[in-house]
């Protein structure tokens, strides 16, 4: 990248940091807040029926819940933002000559730095618990989000397009994150969960990084490691294949501004 292309990055992160929270009397609070409040009321509701079904403590569910809960928006928040970027930025692509890929990049560093924030309270919360963390679980938790981070980039190349022509994308993108969330074991141990109907979590991606995290973090296990390594493939070809459709149809889609 030229220095220009990095300066307008960081301005990009800069605008969207305020717009995000403009008017907004606390803030950049409620990056914490959300998560904490959703926390709070799944603990008080699940704790002791998901907790004693998975075999967790009280002070182990509290980190499989919000490392489950964190996972997932920071799934939801790079999916949204980074289909959403174009269209939230189409004054820019319209007057600017740029890469346009760093509008997408942007939007989705926005949903990065938002799940190191969160992220480092589950650390601090673990610790206050006695949860011990291994080196090895943070290095996988670590392998885990750039596996995701890329995923969502290469994705964002598609959706962000489509997001011009359809604008029902945004509206059924809404429905399936909302199933996804219940699909996903954010709240409760699969478990729980009917033998007949445990394979929809056990085929659904998300669900699956988030078991891994959870192992990682509250065992110091390594699970899932080959579809952890096989959807970094995944990923990596995604980006490329992504970005070659997105150049291919950026300067197109101008025209349904």
């Amino acid at each position: 990248m030229k220095q220009n292309d990095i300066d307008l990055y960081k301005q990009l992160v800069k605008t969207i940091f305020k717009m995000r929270y403009k008017g907004s009397i606390l803030g950049f609070l409620w990056v914490l807040l959300k998560p904490f409040f959703m926390f709070l009321i799944l603990y008080v509701i699940f704790s002791a029926t998901a907790g004693a079904a998975g075999g967790l403590t009280s002070r182990q569910y509290a980190v499989y819940l919000l490392s489950g809960l964190i996972i997932y928006t920071f799934f939801n928040e790079g999916f949204t933002w980074g289909m959403n970027s174009i269209m939230d930025r189409a004054d820019l692509i319209l007057k600017i000559n740029f890469k346009r890929n760093i509008v997408v990049i942007s939007a989705l560093t926005m949903a990065l730095i938002n799940f190191i924030i969160n992220f480092c309270i589950i650390g601090a919360i673990g610790v206050v618990l006695d949860i011990n963390y291994s080196l090895n679980g943070l290095l996988y938790v670590l392998l885990i989000c750039i596996v995701m981070f890329l995923g969502m980039y290469g994705i964002s190349f598609f959706t962000s397009i489509w997001r011009v022509y359809v604008r029902d994308l945004t509206h059924i993108s809404e429905l399936v994150l909302q199933l996804l969330f219940y699909a996903s074991a954010v709240f409760f141990p699969i478990e729980m969960v009917p033998e007949n109907y445990r394979f929809i979590i056990s085929y659904n991606p998300l669900a699956v990084f988030i078991q891994a995290v959870r192992n990682a973090l509250i065992y110091g296990q390594i699970i899932h490691l080959k579809f952890v390594l096989a959807s970094l493939v995944v990923s990596v070809i995604l980006v490329f294949v992504g970005r070659a459709y997105f150049e291919k149809h950026i300067l197109k889609v101008a025209e349904h501004f």
